[in-house]
């Protein structure tokens, strides 16, 4: 995630309904990661502690984080975030630029055989 706006940003983050900083159910309530002006946040698994995280991997539900660690199945493969702005602070963002650019974008990445499939003409 990069922040392009101009005020720090509050990242709350859930990957399979577990809270990437604590393992356990996420929540808005939680606290998230402060995401400071044009820096970008990129995170590799569940914090489990100050030093080390368990990498975020895809497996099967049975085989999941949220399975093994607490019995839990029911969010397997949601990710979830929420952002929030400083209180009394105005992020601006997006510019009218950029939520045009935004607008057409497509929602999921398109693969290279669609691509390729795609660009013949007859």
């Amino acid at each position: 995630m990069k922040n392009r706006s101009k005020s720090r940003l509050e990242a709350v983050l859930s990957v399979d309904g577990l809270d990437i900083i604590d393992g356990k159910t996420g929540s808005m309530k939680k606290r998230g990661y402060l995401v400071y002006p044009g820096k970008t946040l990129e995170l590799k698994g569940f914090r489990t502690s100050h030093e080390a995280v368990a990498a975020f991997k895809f497996s099967s539900v049975g085989n999941s984080y949220a399975n093994l660690r607490h019995g839990e199945t029911r969010n397997v493969g949601v990710l979830w975030l929420a952002v929030f702005a400083e209180k009394g602070v105005d992020p601006c963002f997006p510019t009218w630029r950029e939520a045009q650019r935004r607008d057409g974008a497509r929602a999921f990445a398109e693969g290279p055989l669609y691509r390729a499939r795609n660009t013949y003409t007859d």
